[in-house]
């Protein structure tokens, strides 16, 4: 009896191990030959109609098999392909690990399974070259050994998981951006504070923290109404973006109040680019909105402080710039002040 073929065509991709099959076959007697292909049938079903991918390559990087879900996942016609290798396949596709490095040979779960002997994990991004299509799978491999205590085989399992990052996207954004204005949260900025210190004891440089609050902005709300209030905030967020740096952080940390870090600032004379930086803020702010078809207006009151004279560690920093702005209040809105010039006056 000859090997069935749908055996040949879905799992035996080695001429040796097709032609060992094939005379196992011929050598047992028919009723054992029936119940042999009756069961290698449904292993070949079961396998190929499997919700997952799969992929089995030999210690000579010959796919062995690949079933219909592993086509769809990786763009492949497998049909009549018996000398494809998973390196031809790897170059069809783009693929980058989580982390956004390109997945090299040593970082293969399919080669780590073969090469160290042992089961491997990835999250692994899949981009078309044709259409630019990004796809995240998880990816599984793991070696089988044979009767002689050798890897014969390494086994990947290949499951669909982008609306699991999509969704795992998602939270990590609302976890640290502000819905509103698409700003940073204070969690972010007080992790950002931190590595700015940080640097800051490095390189004797120093950093700065400005809290902003809105001047009479529950009159917005109360005149023009909250989605007007809303809309004014999302504005006040991209002017404050505008005026300062790239690698400075701007974040929303109460209703109508913002708060600004300037990290490594290695000028001599950090009380002038941090006044400069200021003095602009409050300009932009106080330039008339229009929201809702209406014209509304704003001014800003903005408290600094500056390590390492204001404070050590994020929480000093915040809580003084913090009593800075509202002594800006308290003196007539629409200004800045420094902390220490607070202390010194006392």
């Amino acid at each position: 009896m000859m090997i069935p073929d749908y055996v040949s065509d879905f799992l035996l991709r080695d001429n040796e191990l097709k032609n060992l099959f094939e005379g196992f076959f011929s050598s047992v007697d028919d009723a054992t030959a029936e119940r042999l292909d009756d069961f290698l049938g449904i292993i070949s079903v079961m396998l190929d109609e499997a919700p997952v991918g799969i992929i089995v390559i030999s210690p000579t990087d010959k796919i062995l098999f690949i079933n219909r879900a592993t086509e769809q996942l990786l763009d492949y016609d497998r049909r009549g392909d018996y000398g494809m290798t998973w390196a031809k396949i790897r170059q069809r596709r783009i693929l980058h690990t989580h982390d956004g490095h390109p997945l090299t040979e040593n970082l293969d779960p399919l080669y780590i399974a073969l090469w160290e002997r042992r089961r491997n994990t990835a999250s692994v991004m899949l981009k078309s070259h044709d259409t630019g299509v990004e796809e995240w799978m998880s990816f599984t491999a793991f070696p089988v050994y044979g009767r002689s205590g050798f890897v014969i085989a390494s086994v990947a399992v290949l499951q669909d998981i982008s609306d699991f990052m999509d969704m795992q996207d998602m939270l990590h954004e609302q976890a640290i951006q502000d819905p509103l204005t698409g700003l940073s949260n204070r969690t972010v900025l007080s992790s950002n504070l931190k590595m700015a210190i940080a640097r800051s004891k490095r390189n004797s440089t120093a950093c700065a923290v400005l809290v902003m609050d809105l001047d009479r902005f529950k009159k917005i709300n109360d005149v023009f109404g909250y989605i007007a209030g809303d809309e004014l905030l999302a504005k006040v967020g991209r002017r404050l973006v505008a005026e300062v740096r790239d690698t400075d952080t701007v974040s929303r940390v109460g209703e109508d109040e913002f708060a600004i870090l300037l990290p490594d600032i290695a000028s001599p004379d950090v009380v002038s680019v941090v006044s400069e930086i200021s003095r602009r803020i409050c300009s932009s702010v106080g330039v008339v909105y229009r929201v809702m078809g209406q014209e509304a207006a704003v001014t800003a009151s903005i408290g600094i402080s500056v390590y390492p004279q204001d404070g050590s560690d994020e929480k000093a920093l915040l809580a003084n710039a913090t009593e800075a702005m509202c002594q800006v209040k308290i003196g007539g809105r629409n200004n800045f002040r420094f902390y220490h010039d607070l202390k010194q006056r006392v």
